[in-house]
C-alpha cells in the first residue's frame, strides 16, 4: 500500500509542477514585448496606357509627353515619336 501512496504523491507533485511551469510561461510571455505586425503589401502603382501601341506603363519608366496641359505616357521613345508625327499630320491635314 505504501508503494501506491508514493506513486500518488509523485503524480500530485508532477501535476503541481506542470501547473506552476505553465503559469510561469504565461506570465513571462505576457511581459515580453509584442512583435509588430509586418506592413501589408505595398499599394499598387498606377499604370498609364500608351496611346500609340496600347502598352501599359508606369510613370516612373515611361517616356512622357506634355500635351494640352496633360501628360501622356509612352512605353518607348519610338512610340512617342510616332505619336507626335501622327499628331502633326492630323494637324496639318
Amino acid at each position: 500500500m505504501a508503494f501506491l501512496a508514493r506513486i500518488a504523491q509523485i503524480l500530485l507533485w508532477l501535476a503541481i509542477a506542470t501547473w506552476l511551469a505553465r503559469r510561469l510561461v504565461n506570465l513571462f510571455a505576457s511581459r515580453a514585448p509584442k512583435a509588430e505586425h509586418p506592413p501589408g503589401p505595398p499599394a499598387p502603382k498606377q499604370l498609364h496606357r500608351d496611346p500609340w501601341c496600347g502598352t501599359h506603363v508606369s510613370a516612373e519608366i515611361s517616356h512622357p509627353l506634355e500635351q494640352a496641359g496633360q501628360t501622356v505616357h509612352f512605353c518607348s521613345a519610338e512610340c512617342r515619336e510616332r505619336y507626335r508625327a501622327s499628331q502633326r499630320r492630323a494637324a496639318s491635314g
